[in-house]
């Protein structure tokens, strides 16, 4: 590239911080440094995450120039788990910490690393100018940083949303006040109406920020090829982490009848839930007296994951049990699709993963509520004779090719 273009990008999650969060812009950073754009990352010196995969630290190129910002974080040194039980608080002292949460920290608790954020890339911009920022949320606190610098350079900015704002499910689970539900909506219009452009990852919430937005660009999550088929596990698998939110109770009691009505079925079924589960997902399984064919197994690294996937009988995702989520679509959906084994989908309906299902023939979607659904794919499938599967047209997602796309319009419009 005769003149390289500097991109600066504004993430939370970056290795060794683990999950589906930190893999969207560990891929495309990598792309982009590997067709000559000088890549800058701002990233938290001590982050609070769910957790940690060392290994990713091995693949970032070492083009990529890693700025670690020191800033404040509540709770940050606290071991209590994040996310999975958020709505279950009991005790007075738990509700009180969470309505501080919803009402104080606006539009998370990162907020205030992303003040010290700010005042890091404002500094590296005047010493080395980029010509990109690109902000990544959530914690959508990140684009409070776009904010600021558009104000004091006109660099030209594209904030990044993985998932929703103003609609994300986990702040409908907080005791959000009125006050503090209009200064999320505030802030989220300037966001869209101050940014040259915004990135979505589901064509529904695309359609959202369209009324509001200059620029409106969908481009999903995606996927690497990994291995190939070597062995032969009887199992469900699902990866990722299960909040309360997604708790899929006709599922539970779907297996229930299951290994009561049929002794095959009995015998030959396992879901092995790879990643933490809510407590209230734990609990609803130990009820039905299922806990020996629902095997919760912690955390798994991606390596780990990407020789698990593809050697499953079949695969289970889950949406969220709330309305008004049919734009949210799992970055493991496309992890799955890698995968190339038949996957049980359970989530709202109508929705962007229902169509992904139906157009890339992936297997079974159902609502939360569509029981005999449910029970009669798991019965054909844990008893029925084994029929070769194979997904249809999924080149597309693969991240490189999406990368490319991201950079073709970074490199136009920069």
């Amino acid at each position: 590239m005769d003149n390289p273009k500097h991109i600066a990008l504004v993430v939370y999650y970056w290795p060794p911080s683990g999950g589906s969060g930190v893999q969207r812009w560990l891929f495309f950073a990598n792309h982009f440094a590997k067709n000559g754009v000088k890549v800058t990352v701002f990233i938290p010196a001590n982050p609070r995450v769910a957790e940690t995969d060392n290994a990713l630290v091995n693949i970032i190129d070492k083009n990529i120039d890693v700025v670690y910002v020191n800033g404040w974080e509540p709770l940050q040194n606290s071991k209590k788990t994040i996310g999975e039980n958020i709505g279950r608080a009991k005790s007075f002292k738990s509700k009180l910490m969470r309505f501080v949460r919803a009402n104080l920290f606006i539009p998370d608790a990162r907020v205030f690393w992303a003040k010290a954020a700010s005042k890091s890339v404002l500094k590296k911009h005047s010493k080395t100018p980029f010509d990109v920022l690109i902000t990544s949320g959530p914690p959508h606190s990140m684009h409070l940083v776009g904010l600021k610098i558009k104000s004091v350079y006109d660099v030209h900015w594209i904030a990044d949303f993985r998932d929703p704002w103003v609609g994300f499910f986990q702040n409908k689970s907080l005791p959000m006040a009125k006050g503090a539900k209009c200064k999320h909506k505030q802030l989220q219009e300037r966001v869209l109406k101050t940014a040259d452009r915004i990135v979505v990852t589901a064509p529904s919430l695309a359609k959202e920020f369209e009324k509001h937005a200059k620029a409106v660009s969908v481009l999903t999550n995606g996927f690497e090829r990994i291995l190939t088929k070597t062995s032969n596990h009887n199992a469900l698998v699902y990866a990722g982490s299960l909040k309360a939110q997604q708790n899929p109770k006709l599922l539970w009691e779907s297996i229930s009848e299951l290994t009561q009505e049929n002794d095959d079925f009995a015998s030959q079924f396992s879901l092995e839930m790879y990643g933490k589960v809510a407590e209230s997902v734990k609990e609803e399984v130990h009820r039905l007296g299922i806990d020996n064919c629902v095997k919760f197994l912690g955390y798994q690294s991606k390596v780990q994951l990407d020789t698990r996937l593809p050697n499953a009988k079949a695969l289970l995702l889950l949406g969220i049990d709330m309305p008004d989520t049919h734009n949210i679509i799992h970055g493991k959906l496309f992890e799955y699709m890698a995968a190339n084994r038949p996957v049980l989908g359970i989530g709202p309906k109508p929705s962007d993963m229902e169509s992904l299902f139906a157009a890339h023939q992936l297997g079974v979607y159902c609502s939360f509520k569509e029981k005999e659904k449910i029970k009669s794919t798991l019965l054909h499938w844990f008893t029925g004779t084994d029929t070769p599967f194979q997904s249809k047209e999924i080149e597309s997602y693969q991240r490189e090719a999406i990368a490319q796309k991201y950079l073709t319009f970074i490199l136009e419009n920069a």
